[in-house]
């Protein structure tokens, strides 16, 4: 009885691991992303990790970007659209000086779309918020993770707590 145990284990074993291994596909986020980019009410519609995140970030900038890694997340509601840019500074001093320089150039540029600059706190974190091509927009930072969130005023309260892990 034993031998047969042992024999039927032996067949089964790569199905149980098989198991396992597909059961790690439901979660939400994948290992290094961010934050969850499943967002309640909205359809992600397009997802830019790798190369291809850091080449539009540089674009975004006009010039290359002291950055590890970047994300980007498009977002379609029934009538909005949302946007999540990501970077990865190599610190969280690095990543405090990029916003900081960043919101100061825009603030600069006479012919900057956005405007009416602000700091809110969300559940206790400071945000830099901003209006501008016809959507609310937050600059934020979370540890060495720079994060630019533009989408309806509605909504991106909400989109900073799912991002932050509070949603």
């Amino acid at each position: 009885m034993l031998l047969m145990l042992k024999s039927c284990f032996r067949n089964l074993w790569p199905l149980f691991v098989l198991a396992l291994l597909l059961a790690g596909c439901n979660k939400e986020s994948r290992p290094g992303e961010p934050f969850d980019p499943h967002i309640t009410g909205l359809e992600l519609v397009e997802w830019i990790s790798g190369d291809a995140a850091m080449k539009a970030i540089n674009k975004l900038h006009g010039m290359p970007v002291d950055v590890v890694a970047g994300f980007i997340a498009h977002y379609k509601g029934p009538h909005e659209k949302a946007t999540i840019w990501v970077s990865e500074a190599a610190s969280k001093e690095l990543a405090e000086e990029q916003i900081a320089i960043m919101i100061q150039k825009m603030k600069d540029n006479t012919r900057s779309p956005f405007s009416h600059y602000r700091d809110l706190y969300v559940r206790g974190l400071k945000v830099i918020a901003f209006d501008g091509m016809r959507q609310a927009h937050y600059v934020f930072r979370d540890n060495k993770w720079v994060y630019w969130i533009s989408a309806d005023e509605k909504r991106i309260d909400k989109i900073v707590q799912h991002v932050y892990g509070d949603g």
